[in-house]
């Protein structure tokens, strides 16, 4: 492994579990990084359960809460994500098996192939084509972009601010669109491959279009009273063992697109955006803020393109062990693989929604039932990811 080393004691920031492992910022370690969807059970006198989900009219996916509460305040909460889905992908190749992991979350598919093509080219040690490098960030930015303007659009209609919701998702159409003129799917299906990425970005400036028109919705949001007050002081957490937006809304620094060096992002100018808030204010700004710092780096993107794919990469080793991750919309995304003659032998991945779901839970108590939606959309999970299991 180039990018990472096997030690007794972790080194950097943790991320979370990976397969049996720990991961850290610069290690992985052998020792127990469990995470639990339970904070806590009280058994106090006058509190009640009651079941929130699995389907809901507030809720995009389906996941049982168990909420405890005396009538209004949150004094407890456990969840389970009960649906899990059993993909096979050990015994494949590695085109095989990249077929079904950029279908494990949809809006996340650039996220996961390009983690796992960087893991499986470390596997391999295969350097990739600088240019297949930018074409990666260019995928991983309108990706943040598109799932930023999402988790908006769901605080907002949260709120029923119907205007600026149906604007909002009008913008993550025409980001799809876009998308899908210069790759050939709206969610980068089939356009990943070892040292290659199969789209034309000539039209990638249409994202300046774009940019300016959520600037407009975002500078009114900031002036909605009505909507801030719901935000405001609404699960707060500050952990230091956070990730992604949520993360960074609690004034950390964290983002592996410059602690992690598989993709040149310092070779580019570009801001980590961080509050104090620690808060889903916090967290609503960072997401609005982070649009129109990713539409600055495709612009600084757009003029360094070239219009080659990249080259037919050859692989330097039969056999090997990788581990890369990704700062995808929701935090760090990683996989960690074991390649033997281009078939999968092994693979374990970590996703941000395991981690975000924990924090929500441990940020919602002592809130009110009716701010739950808020801070629930403003973590930015997603079930599908978290029933996953790889074999």
């Amino acid at each position: 492994m180039r990018y990472y080393k096997w030690s007794d004691k972790g080194e950097g920031r943790k991320i979370g579990k990976i397969g049996n492992y720990c991961l850290y910022e610069k290690t992985i370690t052998e020792e127990k990084c469990e995470e639990k969807f339970e904070y806590p059970s009280p058994q106090a006198y006058g509190l009640f359960k009651f079941v929130y989900g699995p389907s809901a009219g507030g809720l995009l996916e389906s996941i049982k809460f168990n909420v405890f509460t005396d009538g209004e305040r949150i004094k407890g909460i456990s969840a389970e994500p009960y649906k899990t889905r059993e993909i096979q992908v050990t015994g494949l190749s590695v085109e095989d098996a990249l077929l079904r992991i950029e279908r494990i979350n949809a809006p996340f598919a650039a996220s996961h192939s390009v983690a796992f093509l960087l893991a499986v080219e470390d596997a391999l040690e295969i350097e990739q084509d600088y240019d297949v490098q930018l074409r990666r960030m260019a995928e991983l930015e309108l990706e943040r972009i598109r799932n930023h303007l999402f988790v908006i659009s769901r605080l907002t209609e949260t709120a029923s601010l119907n205007v600026p919701t149906y604007h909002l998702l009008h913008l993550v159409e025409k980001t799809n669109r876009l998308i899908g003129k210069m790759c050939g799917h709206r969610y980068f299906f089939g356009v990943n491959s070892v040292n290659n990425v199969n789209c034309n970005f000539e039209k990638l400036l249409e994202i300046v279009d774009i940019a300016s028109e959520f600037k407009q919705i975002f500078e009114g949001l900031l002036e909605s009273r009505i909507f801030i007050d719901r935000l405001q002081s609404n699960g707060k957490i500050k952990d230091e063992n956070s990730i992604g937006p949520a993360a960074r809304a609690s004034g950390f620094s964290y983002d592996a697109r410059k602690d992690f060096g598989a993709l040149p992002y310092s070779d580019f100018s570009f801001k980590t955006v961080t509050t104090d808030e620690a808060d889903s204010f916090g967290r609503f700004l960072v997401r609005g803020y982070e649009v129109l710092e990713s539409s600055r780096i495709l612009i600084e993107l757009s003029s360094r393109l070239r219009e080659k794919k990249g080259d037919s990469a050859k692989a330097n080793l039969k056999q090997g062990e990788g581990l890369a991750r990704v700062e995808s919309p929701s935090g760090d995304l990683a996989y960690y693989v074991k390649i033997e003659d281009g078939i999968v032998k092994s693979i374990s991945f970590f996703t941000p929604s395991y981690k975000n779901l924990s924090l929500f839970l441990k940020s919602v108590i002592g809130t009110i039932f009716t701010d739950f939606q808020f801070n629930w959309e403003s973590f930015g999970i997603w079930i599908s990811e978290l029933g996953v299991v790889l074999k």
